[in-house]
């Protein structure tokens, strides 16, 4: 029987923009996406690959004085109104309790004065089960973001573009997760080191963390999935719906040894999602709106963000 596995979605991510956060920060903010993608995988079996994509749209809440027309453009930072995602990952299981992964994230800004785009960090990390008994399964994460995100000058206005660290930047991380029947729990915890980069700018060190519970309306678990014994026709179709919490901190950026004091934050979001799995594919969907907003100095509020995948167990 064709190996199978349960992709539960639990929570996505955090974005902010500044009142003065425009482009040349926009690097800071989606370091989130790369390092919160583990979509309730702790680890897989044994040389089992998973391909992944992903698709997020993120709002930002532009106050009223903000508002620039594409013909007064000036040295002034243009706001970012919308951000759009996209990336692309692969994870591959060493042994039952080693995972490794990587994503690539590509990043569309858009202005009212204009849009631009361009290639974000990649992510490495590597997973290790250290815990597991009684439907618990504990793992701790480790890795780095490598600088391939660009630096540009920016197509709305005379800024700069920014959707990289331009550093190398380790990674820590803890993940647990919890099965009562239908009901689970999954949880974890990532850091994010950033060190100069750019310019020998600093772009914030970065934490984010997860809480959600997950109900499963019909289909098997990851448990069942690794049963040989369990009737195939039971485990085909998967559905189901979770509801938690993401924050995520950003400590202040520094340009130089100058502090950013619009700059930094921490978000709190309600998560709200659902996956379908058939077979070896699998469609999560979450939409995250945020209750916690707390912004260093001036700066505009984060909207909503949605984001879709689609992964599939090669």
């Amino acid at each position: 029987m064709l190996k199978k596995i349960s992709f539960i979605l639990v929570a996505i991510i955090a974005t902010t923009q500044a009142f003065s956060q425009c482009a040349c920060c926009a690097g800071a903010c989606s370091g989130s996406s790369n390092g919160d993608y583990n979509n309730g995988i702790l680890t897989l079996q044994k040389k089992q690959f998973v391909l992944e994509g992903y698709a997020e749209y993120r709002t930002i809440k532009i106050m009223q004085e903000q508002q620039v027309s594409s013909d007064s453009m000036t040295e002034e930072e243009t706001p970012l109104k919308t951000m759009l995602l996209y990336s692309v990952g692969l994870r591959y299981s060493i042994s039952n309790k080693i995972t490794v992964s990587a994503l690539l994230p590509y990043t569309f800004l858009h202005t009212d004065n204009g849009n631009d785009k361009g290639m974000g960090d990649l992510i490495l990390l590597g997973t290790y089960n250290v815990y597991s008994k009684n439907n618990l399964n504990v793992a701790l994460q480790a890795g780095v973001e490598l600088p391939t995100g660009i630096q540009k000058n920016s197509n709305f206005d005379n800024t700069t573009v920014v959707l990289g660290s331009g550093s190398v930047d380790p990674m820590a991380g803890v993940l647990f997760s919890k099965r009562w029947d239908k009901l689970t729990l999954n949880g974890n915890a990532l850091y994010k080191h950033t060190t100069a980069g750019f310019e020998k700018n600093y772009y914030g060190s970065l934490s984010v963390q997860n809480l959600a519970w997950m109900y499963r309306l019909k289909g098997e678990n990851l448990d069942c999935a690794r049963d040989s014994s369990t009737n195939k026709k039971h485990i085909e179709l998967g559905w189901t719906l979770m509801a938690g919490y993401h924050g995520e901190w950003l400590d202040n950026i520094k340009e130089g040894e100058e502090v950013d004091r619009n700059s930094g934050y921490y978000l709190g979001y309600a998560t709200l999602g659902t996956n379908f799995s058939y077979r070896k594919w699998a469609l999560p969907v979450t939409l995250s709106l945020p209750i916690v907003q707390r912004m260093n100095g001036d700066q505009n509020d984060a909207g909503l963000r949605l984001r879709i995948g689609i992964i599939k167990l090669l």
